[in-house]
């Protein structure tokens, strides 16, 4: 790793500490508990896709905020010229991309784990009701 390296949990806690959020705020909005939350800053549960953009929305931050070198613009907003609407460019680093698509892949595969146990459980429900 890097001298400067930043995890997303480490980011996710600085952009806390920056809105003068308490965890425990954070925590009743994403519906857990200040203890689950807690673990999340501190790199003991793994954060994933839904969460992250859930504490993004809290924040009122772009998700792309907790990812690269927190110097390096990660968010630029140009205009467009068209009746004011805006076009957003983002820039993400190649470990961040890299780190985002692992969770997605990860928020992908819990999903269709949790898809296919509902499966079973309805067949063994079929096989019973038969």
């Amino acid at each position: 790793m890097e001298k400067n390296f930043k995890s997303v949990a480490d980011r996710v806690k600085e952009m806390r500490l920056k809105k003068n959020y308490s965890q425990d705020y954070i925590a009743k909005k994403l519906g857990i508990s200040q203890k689950a939350y807690s673990k999340i800053e501190n790199n003991e549960t793994r954060l994933n896709v839904e969460a992250l953009l859930s504490i993004s929305e809290i924040l009122e931050i772009p998700v792309n905020n907790f990812f690269g070198d927190s110097k390096a613009p990660m968010l630029n907003d140009f205009s467009s010229g068209r009746d004011g609407d805006n076009v957003i460019y983002k820039t993400i680093n190649d470990n961040a991309k890299e780190d985002l698509y692992q969770q997605l892949l990860k928020a992908k595969e819990e999903i269709i784990q949790a898809k296919n146990n509902e499966i079973e459980t309805l067949k063994k429900q079929i096989e019973k009701a038969e």
